[in-house]
């Protein structure tokens, strides 16, 4: 059996199963058993290496190198662990541990590693005591060892400056960087077989830092930013031919130099993008995005004398004409309908919409739903404190042809069952001709309700009520 044959379950059982197990000595013919006659007997010692690796890989470095006490059969066992992983951030490590204590573990880790290659490599530091020399040397030794996932995570008083070999790896698939980390171009990146990057609130100094980095990935597939407030950055441009998913969260309180988004990205399937800093998107066609999440706003709901940045929302939407799965934020749809381009759009490939609606009328669904030819699934957020604030504007002139054709499913969470969702609830049962299933989740059950809905005229004789309660 090798290690890649055990699912996480099996080795969480195995992990769990005591050191020592009791078994029954022989008994001789005549002689009285007795429940005190057992000798104990190490099962977990005589698994494979392969597992024993597999179980020390579950847990941190540190951990793992202690299991070497043991026995003789443990000894060495940890030496064979592919992954490494060290943890000297606050509150981890005791108070009265040496500044330098972590540093010579881990050069000693290090220094009596058995294997030539590992396959991932975790370095969370965060205690101020670290040197950057030593901090250096630990990751070009990892890069030594053909490396494939390096995740560091630096949360000092002082920024870090990355060696030039983590850049020009050959071997790395996964990369996760963190913290007080500055990236400034021009530097040499040429990072053949990545295919996921992730970095969280570094601090790019110029434009073309992130757009350097991204250039030098051929094969980068996933691409998530969490963008820092100390970025210097007039554009967050993101080119890539072949990244297929991409997060971007880019939202705090304060001022940024940051005005504008470029996505450049033809083959991107999944993309989810949280910002409240941006005013310009600029957003090439995404003829294979399959899954979009939007989830934009100003500050201060300050729409009015903004068209030209509702309207650069609602051109971003449109380049994402194929998307199948959407999600839409309430702060999105505000930007959406205050759009003077809002009428033009149209998402004729859509079958899947969830939208949060929690301060704008419950009107805006039928009217949005005229938009989207092909819905077959429509999921309703509602928040229960701003109940009263929705409200009913009255049905469009015309039916959306979602309604006559495909729409089948309806979910509504957070139902409450104002006036004004009612009249919501009445307008979708009456028109919807296919539907075959709604779903209305409250927090508690309210029999007048439910009679009230179930009463409602239904346009499809197969639409099926079903009331969920917390």
């Amino acid at each position: 059996m090798t290690v890649k044959s055990l699912d996480s379950q099996t080795c969480e059982i195995i992990s769990e199963t005591p050191m020592m197990v009791q078994s029954p000595k022989t008994q001789t013919f005549g002689e009285k058993s007795k429940d005190t006659n057992f000798e104990e007997k190490d099962l977990i010692s005589s698994l494979p290496d392969a597992i024993l690796c597999h179980i020390l890989s579950l847990m941190p470095t540190k951990y793992a190198f202690r299991s070497s006490i043991l026995s003789t059969r443990w000894k060495s066992l940890w030496t064979l662990v592919p992954i490494i992983d060290f943890n000297n951030c606050r509150g981890i490590n005791k108070k009265d541990e040496s500044p330098g204590g972590f540093m010579d573990f881990v050069d000693r880790v290090f220094l009596l590693h058995s294997l030539p290659s590992i396959d991932k490599f975790i370095l969370r530091c965060g205690c101020g005591n670290e040197n950057p020399y030593r901090l250096n040397s630990w990751i070009c030794t990892a890069i030594k060892l053909h490396v494939r996932q390096l995740f560091l995570s630096f949360t000092m008083p002082t920024d870090v400056k990355l060696p030039q070999h983590l850049f020009t790896s050959t071997d790395l698939v996964v990369l996760k960087l963190s913290g007080n980390l500055r990236c400034r171009s021009p530097f040499m990146v040429s990072l053949p077989c990545l295919k996921v990057l992730r970095l969280i609130f570094l601090e790019f100094l110029d434009d073309g830092s992130l757009r350097n980095l991204i250039s030098g990935c051929p094969v980068l597939e996933e691409l998530e930013i969490y963008m820092s407030p100390r970025d210097n950055m007039n554009t967050l441009c993101i080119c890539s031919s072949t990244l297929k998913k991409l997060f971007v969260y880019n939202e705090f309180n304060g001022t940024s130099a940051q005005c504008g988004v470029v996505i450049k990205a033809p083959s991107l399937e999944t993309l989810k993008l949280r910002d409240n800093v941006s005013r310009v998107f600029e957003v090439d066609e995404l003829p294979s995005l399959v899954k979009a999440n939007f989830h934009v706003w100003v500050h201060g709901d300050e729409y009015e004398g903004s068209d030209h940045y509702c309207n650069g929302v609602v051109k971003m939407l449109a380049k994402a004409s194929n998307v199948q799965h959407l999600r839409l934020a309430n702060t999105t749809l505000k930007v959406v309908i205050h759009a003077s381009a809002y009428n033009q759009l149209l998402l004729h490939s859509l079958t899947h919409l969830h939208m949060a609606i929690h301060d704008i009328p419950w009107s805006v669904v039928p009217d949005l739903l005229g938009h989207i030819p092909s819905l077959k699934v429509l999921v309703l957020t509602k928040d229960r404190e701003f109940c009263k604030v929705c409200l009913w504007c009255g049905a469009p002139e015309n039916v959306p042809k979602c309604l006559l054709l495909s729409l089948e499913t309806i979910e509504f969470n957070g139902y409450f069952g104002c006036k004004e969702e009612m009249k919501l609830v009445q307008y979708l049962l009456d028109n919807a001709m296919v539907l075959n299933k709604l779903t209305l989740q409250s927090r508690r059950r309210n029999k007048r309700i439910e009679t009230d809905v179930l009463k409602y005229t239904r346009g499809s004789s197969a639409c099926q009520i079903e009331f969920c309660h917390q």
